[in-house]
């Protein structure tokens, strides 16, 4: 129910936090041209000295504001993850975090680990990964208990008989709203546990795309060797070659690294529909990866978080995804009391036979 509950919630996120953000999420469209990464890193050096730029995403409308990671500074360790803000592209200004930015923290935090101590590293991704484990077996078992044995109108699976009262209300509701959201619920926990269990991630991988999943990257690596490079060649052959763009996104890279540019098409399908593009540091193209040229299995897996919220399946899919989230403790409230109202029958059954013998 938790689970569902805050699923629900972070599905609005994106529209909460713009609609609470106007100044900082958007920017008023300029003649002047916007920045170029190596010009706004630079900006960004006066108005955060001490700390460093490891993560840029452009955006390619003229009245949205770019979203920098920032890591280091007074007080912090290099070897955290930062912390991210917003930036006006055309003059480098920071321009802070959404609002309501910190109340989806603690709610996916929530959502993910349960608020336990360690995070992803704690309990609390154990708790999460049996729940969803225990929510595709609710969701097959109940569908095996409600399987037409003989001829049965199918009217019945379909449409909930809200003229009931008691227990027979509780029935249908948590047996027909279960049906419609049956494929639902098992979608979400199937990718859900794409995060919770390393095995099932690493076999999930090769089953879709008959290769080993990539070793994750080391964490806590703090800063890179060698000398920065510069970023603007690689983006100006970027848009000349790609043309309009939603997003762009890159990191800083060092010298013998090849710059790493991950886009979104103003067409995708989704926001993890990117296209991967890496450059030499002069700007000459070394490798293109283009999302809509992968198979189906590199797809699916390089989208899991858009198939877990139901974005992979257009605007009707994260709209369904959304409602069967919130209607999660439909489920935990009329099963507990079709339990209690079973066990009372139970009872008056048992005590009717003792009376009778």
């Amino acid at each position: 129910m938790v689970i569902g509950t805050t699923g629900g919630l972070l599905s609005l996120e994106d529209d909460v936090t713009d609609l609470l953000s106007p100044g900082i999420v958007t920017v008023p469209a300029r003649e002047t041209p916007r920045l170029t990464p190596d010009a706004l890193i630079a900006r960004l050096k006066d108005e955060a000295p001490g700390r460093r730029v490891t993560l840029m995403v452009l955006n390619g409308a003229p009245d949205r504001a770019a979203r920098v990671r920032l890591a280091g500074g007074p007080g912090r360790s290099t070897e955290t993850r930062g912390t991210e803000t917003y930036v006006d592209p055309y003059d480098g200004k920071i321009l802070g975090p959404a609002r309501g930015e910190a109340f989806f923290d603690d709610v996916r935090r929530l959502h993910r680990w349960l608020l336990l101590p360690g995070n992803g590293d704690g309990w609390g991704r154990t708790v999460t990964g049996a729940s969803a484990l225990a929510l595709v077996y609710l969701a097959l078992s109940g569908l095996y208990l409600r399987w037409p044995r003989g001829r049965r109108d199918w009217r019945v699976w379909l449409k909930p008989a809200l003229n009931r009262r008691g227990r027979a209300l509780h029935w249908s509701l948590h047996a027909v709203v279960g049906t419609w959201a049956l494929v639902l619920y098992l979608a979400m926990a199937l990718t859900g546990l794409w995060w919770s269990y390393g095995w099932y991630r690493d076999g999930a991988t090769y089953l879709l795309t008959g290769r080993p999943a990539a070793a994750a990257p080391a964490r806590g690596m703090g800063k890179r060797d060698g000398a920065p490079v510069p970023l603007d060649p690689a983006f100006a052959a970027f848009a000349a070659s790609a043309g309009p763009y939603a997003t762009a996104a890159m990191s800083p890279a060092r010298e013998g690294e090849t710059v790493r540019i991950r886009a979104v098409a103003p067409d995708a399908a989704h926001f993890q529909a990117r296209d991967e593009w890496r450059f030499r540091p002069d700007g000459s193209l070394e490798t293109r990866d283009l999302y809509a040229e992968r198979a189906l299995g590199a797809r699916l897996t390089g989208s899991m978080l858009a198939l877990h919220e139901g974005r992979f399946f257009g605007p009707v899919g994260r709209i369904a995804f959304m409602l069967a989230s919130l209607a999660m403790p439909l489920f935990g409230v009329t099963g507990l009391l079709l339990y209690l109202g079973r066990r009372r029958s139970r009872r008056r059954h048992a005590i009717a036979s003792a009376q009778a013998a």
